[in-house]
């Protein structure tokens, strides 16, 4: 059995830097920001940040390596390329005056679905309503202010 090389284990395995999450899930900025948000995928704070960035001392935003595989298995994912490639098509004809086409496409506009993502965050009614008071007090605290 080989001995593994610095970095292909330990906490230099455990944390992915943003740009690098960015590119394994093929998405733009906005759509990765937007997606984490859903998903409730925040950014971590390493132990041992040299360790964790591979040497390196600058810092940087990590997130886990499994939020970002966990991230790859989402349906939303794909919506967000469909829509990005709707974007591309749709654009294509309008610059070459291609309504009819343009009417289809319309027709066929990418919807982003997040009921199964509400069913995750809040499986029960009572745990949606346990959820409640956090967006009440907020709701008051902006009123108040």
């Amino acid at each position: 059995m080989r001995r593994p090389k610095k970095y292909e284990a330990g906490e230099a395995t455990q944390y992915i830097s943003g740009r690098a999450a960015i590119r394994k899930l093929q998405l733009s900025l906005n759509d990765f920001r937007r997606l984490c948000i859903l998903k409730g995928v925040y950014p971590r704070e390493p132990k041992h940040r040299r360790r964790a960035q591979k040497g390196s001392s600058e810092i940087k935003i990590l997130y886990h390596t499994k939020d970002i595989r966990f991230l790859l298995h989402e349906s939303i994912v794909w919506t967000l390329r469909d829509y990005k490639i709707f974007a591309k098509k749709t654009s294509r004809d309008r610059a070459i005056k291609d309504f009819r086409n343009l009417k289809r496409r319309l027709a066929l506009f990418p919807e982003i679905k997040l009921d199964h993502i509400v069913k995750e965050r809040y499986p029960t009614f009572i745990d949606a309503l346990k959820d409640l008071d956090d967006c009440l007090t907020i709701a008051y605290l902006y009123i108040s202010t």
